[in-house]
């Protein structure tokens, strides 16, 4: 047998399944604008230029968004939808304007507000948040070429199905792959809640993102093999990791055939206990797909994205209508609405913030709720609307101590008296904290008593508890929920919550890995919320768990946790 020279290209596991095929590299060169400056007394025309592009722009995203929900892929229009209005949002349209009347010319000024709006949503301290930044950069890149007279970079080329190879791909670029020519992506970027990674898991193709520099030491490999499930993906496979990932892709067949089956079921243990399994949304139009998936309720509605790009606050108005039209969905399925969690790295319209050397340790989420009442009650007011017409319930962000929750609940209180004294109908509304910040889990027997359930966001609680940044890729082994103390901070509100008769779930991304989700149920925790596409998993998982050993189970965890991977891999096979 030949010599190979295989490569292995390690990342993230951003979309599910197996794949082997020739590659496409997909290298567009960055968008440079053919002139910086323009002549004075041209800003006018220069500026309905700009006005034109962006209608151009508008309509072609238009037409892709159109497209897509004709064809049934309506998740994937929403991102376009997303599109338009950034492209129409006149914030951008008002600092190119100013960078135009300073003699900047069009295209370089949309190009620079776009890197600057970019920057601050890569900044937040939201992992679903941030991986906007590029749709953000895709879309002033879009007008950018509308007015420079050249075509964006897009893969409409592709002509064969193909492994594709690529820095980073915006949503723009994968509208334009011919249908069924993608095998599978590979990117340099991106995490799991980037829409690349959204887009393959729609898709139904694997993908592996954020492998790093190794990439471009792999662009000119013929074939690659991709494994969206493990995070790894090998260029120049030899014909034993051909013969392999063959043998992957009918096991992954099989399995997905036997999921189907858990989209209809109900989340319960092997011995019958019951486990919730919610779905994690960003808006009500998600929630279509999530049901589709087999979610049995909301575990964490994020309300924030009602506020971001634009010139005022959503009003009371806006916001109930959006939140009705997400209960009334999951009828009387839970939905839970994470209230306002935007902090000092985001700009609000009319909320005065502060500059903070470190915002995400700073005023945000139920710190500057309490503290902007103009912000906090139409909020509630509206979630208090809504829940006459569902299963609504409400969360309480970056909670560190009780008076918060105390003072919380009496703005529920007002807002709940104020409805009725102005005869608006209104329904009951069950009140709980997200539990992620230590100081939450360490005090939770105290905070247990003013609530009816926690939620433990682990991405943050993770972070927070080992002094580790979520975006450090350098600490990428002090990034998981898996470790001593944080598995001591959940069974420390687990246990809480079990003497105050509440109940406790998890929403951040330990809930939907399998692994963890053995553990976190040996813990106490009753409710798993996560992306939708992993519900009918974590359904098969669940139905494999023995609650009633848990109590033993979580000793073992204590004791084996730490141990090397191989070594725990052994005694769970023991």
């Amino acid at each position: 047998m030949s010599e190979t020279r295989e490569t292995r290209l390690t990342g993230v596991a951003a979309s599910d399944g197996v794949a082997v095929g020739k590659t496409f590299v997909h290298t567009p060169g960055p968008l440079t604008p053919d002139r910086e400056t323009i002549e004075r007394g041209s800003e006018k025309s220069e500026l309905a230029r700009f006005d034109e592009a962006v209608k151009i722009v508008v309509r072609k995203l238009t037409e892709t968004g159109e497209s897509l929900t004709a064809s049934g892929n309506e998740k994937e229009a929403e991102i376009f939808e997303a599109h338009i209005e950034f492209a129409e949002d006149s914030e951008l349209r008002d600092e190119v304007e100013a960078r135009v009347k300073s003699l900047e010319s069009p295209e370089a000024a949309v190009l620079a507000v776009g890197e600057e709006f970019a920057a601050m949503i890569a900044a937040m301290d939201d992992e679903y948040m941030a991986a906007r930044a590029d749709d953000v950069r895709d879309v002033a890149s879009q007008i950018a070429a509308e007015l420079i007279g050249c075509e964006a970079a897009g893969l409409e080329a592709l002509d064969r199905p193909s492994v594709i190879l690529a820095k980073s791909l915006a949503p723009s670029d994968t509208a334009r792959i011919p249908k069924g020519k993608a095998l599978g992506f590979v990117t340099a970027e991106g995490s799991k809640t980037s829409h690349v990674s959204i887009m393959a898991r729609s898709m139904g193709i694997p993908a592996v993102v954020g492998v790093g520099e190794i990439l471009e030491e792999t662009l000119g490999a013929e074939t690659v093999a991709v494994d969206g499930t493990e995070g790894y993906a090998v260029a120049d496979p030899g014909p034993d990791t051909v013969s392999e990932f063959e043998a992957k892709a009918e096991e992954v067949a099989t399995e997905n055939a036997a999921l189907e089956e858990f989209k209809n079921v109900e989340g319960r243990t092997k011995d019958g206990t019951r486990i919730e399994i919610s779905a994690n949304l960003g808006s009500a139009k998600e929630a279509k797909d999530a049901i589709a998936y087999g979610a049995e309720g909301v575990g964490l509605f994020r309300t924030e994205f009602l506020f971001m790009e634009r010139d005022e606050l959503p009003t009371e108005d806006e916001q109930f209508e959006v939140y009705k039209e997400a209960v009334e969905a999951f009828g009387e399925k839970p939905v839970i609405f994470r209230t306002l969690d935007v902090g000092g790295d985001k700009d609000l319209p009319g909320v005065e913030q502060p500059v903070e050397e470190n915002p995400f340790l700073g005023w945000r989420g139920i710190r500057m709720c309490l503290d902007v009442p103009g912000l906090f009650k139409p909020q509630i007011r509206a979630l208090l609307r809504a829940a006459a017409f569902g299963n609504a319930k409400v969360m309480f962000p970056m909670v560190a101590d009780v008076s918060e929750v105390v003072a919380a609940k009496k703005v529920v209180d007002e807002c709940r008296a104020e409805l009725e004294a102005e005869g608006v109908s209104f329904g009951d509304i069950s009140v709980g904290v997200m539990v992620e910040t230590p100081a939450a889990a360490v005090c939770a027997h105290v905070i247990a008593p003013e609530v009816s359930f926690f939620s433990i966001g682990t991405n943050d609680l993770v972070q927070y508890t080992l002094a580790a940044d979520r975006g450090n890729e350098k600490l990428e082994h002090l990034q998981s929920a898996d470790h001593p103390s944080v598995l001591r901070l959940i069974g420390m509100t687990c246990e809480a919550a079990k003497d105050a008769g509440i109940w406790v779930g998890v929403c951040g991304e330990a809930a939907g890995e399998p692994d963890l989700m053995p553990k976190l149920i040996s813990l106490g925790v009753t409710e798993l919320s996560m992306s939708a596409p992993r519900i009918p998993r974590a359904k098969k998982v669940v139905s494999e768990v023995l609650y009633r050993s848990r109590f033993l189970t979580a000793q073992y965890t204590h004791a084996t946790h730490r141990l090397p991977t191989s070594d725990r891999r052994e005694r769970r096979e023991t």
